[in-house]
Parts: C-alpha cells; structure tokens; sequence
C-alpha cells in the first residue's frame, strides 16, 4: 500500500495532530486523536526512552536489559532475551532494522496476559516496539510519523476480525543524539485467542502485515512528505 492510494487518511491523521497540538509533552493523559475500529493512534502520556539507555531492574521482578543498536547489527537479534524463541518477532526486528529500512527499533517486548471478562477468548498476547527514524532528523518531524502510522494503519486493516489490535503512540523521547525535541513512535499490538496457541497465531498475522509494509518503504521514506 502507498499513502498516495489512501490520502483521506493521512490528511485525518494530521488533522486530528493539529487538533490537539500542545506546548507541555507529555500529555497529562494520553490524548487519542485518531480511531478506527480496533485501531488507535495516540499522543503518549508517558515519555519515551532517552536512547541509548542501560538495563534496568524493575520492581515487580522484570528486567529491562538496555539498549542494543541493532541497525548495523541484526545477526544479534534472535540472542536478544525479549525476542529468544520468537521467530515472528525476531523476523519483523530483521526487517525494521534492515540497511535499506528507513527506520529502526530502540526497544521492544511481548507477554501473555489472560482475560476474565468471560467470552469466547481466555487470553491475549500483546507486543511493543519502539521505533525512530535511522535519518535522525525526521524524529523532529511528527508528520514524518503520521505518514508512516497510515501505512501501517492501512496494512492492518480489519484486524478486528481476528481479534485484533493496532495501537499506534507518538511519545516524547527523554532524549536522543542529534536532536533537540524528539520523537519516536510506540506500535502495539494486541491479538486475542481461546487459548495461547490461537492468540499467537492471529498476532503473528499482524505483525507479518505490519512486517510486509515495512519491508515495501523505501530507504528515502517519507519524502516527499505531502498530505
């Protein structure tokens, strides 16, 4: 899919940007300001990473295992510990991180999370990966980031029907080198299931669209930018 097939989106996402531009990021609440179905795209609450960052451990048990540039460095992707025994998201990390990609990812991570609202599905599986533009300065550019979410938008379109969900965050990063205000873009992705097998079934499915998108953009993406 090309933005240029589907203008009417990308001039709603900017739109809905304008809409609620402010001075103060970020937002006290998350601001949606775009949404289709089971797609969102947001302007994030929280801030973003400061990039490069070191491991971390969390206070529930986790840990954060820090940052590892993989752009020029993907033959280490399949040993990072978030994505170990995961071939779905090591192959989507391939592709973000490619040489000819014009993006790359800073932080990624999935998990099962069972459901007790009753229904058909007992379980969700949700996945995260931090991306930012490989040309530093367009992490200045929030329509360089609305440009891409439609692609992606377009790409997943009537996820609902295998349960699932596309949310797109525009964070604040606490910092990153060569710029002054950055931004980087949160894609989240949920897929529930009757059980774990389907769930990762139907989120592989979303991620293999979301995948196969990238994979199309080319290296000087997103120029000419134009709504």
């Amino acid at each position: 899919m090309r933005v240029e097939s589907a203008p009417l989106l990308l001039t709603e996402l900017v739109n809905g940007w304008n809409e609620n531009a402010s001075d103060a990021y970020p937002p006290k609440e998350a601001i949606v300001f775009w949404r289709r179905a089971t797609q969102t795209v947001y302007i994030d609450s929280e801030w973003g990473p400061c990039v490069p960052y070191p491991a971390i451990n969390h206070n529930d048990g986790t840990k954060n295992f820090g940052y590892v540039r993989l752009k020029e460095n993907t033959q280490v992707i399949r040993k990072i510990p978030e994505v170990s025994g995961w071939p779905e998201l090591a192959e989507m990390l391939e592709t973000i991180n490619a040489p000819n990609s014009p993006i790359e990812s800073v932080g990624c991570e999935k998990g099962y999370f069972d459901l007790t609202e009753g229904g058909a599905a007992t379980v969700t599986l949700g996945s995260y990966v931090d991306i930012i533009f490989t040309n530093t300065s367009l992490n200045e550019n929030t329509k360089a980031y609305l440009h891409l979410a439609a692609m992606l938008l377009e790409a997943t379109a009537g996820c609902e029907q295998w349960w699932g969900r596309i949310e797109l965050g525009l964070q604040r990063l606490r910092g990153l080198e060569g710029t002054e205000i950055p931004w980087g873009m949160l894609i989240r992705v949920q897929n529930a299931g009757r059980d774990r097998e389907e769930a990762r079934k139907y989120w592989a499915e979303t991620i293999r669209r979301i995948q196969k998108e990238i994979a199309s953009l080319p290296a000087t993406f997103p120029q000419p930018i134009g709504v």
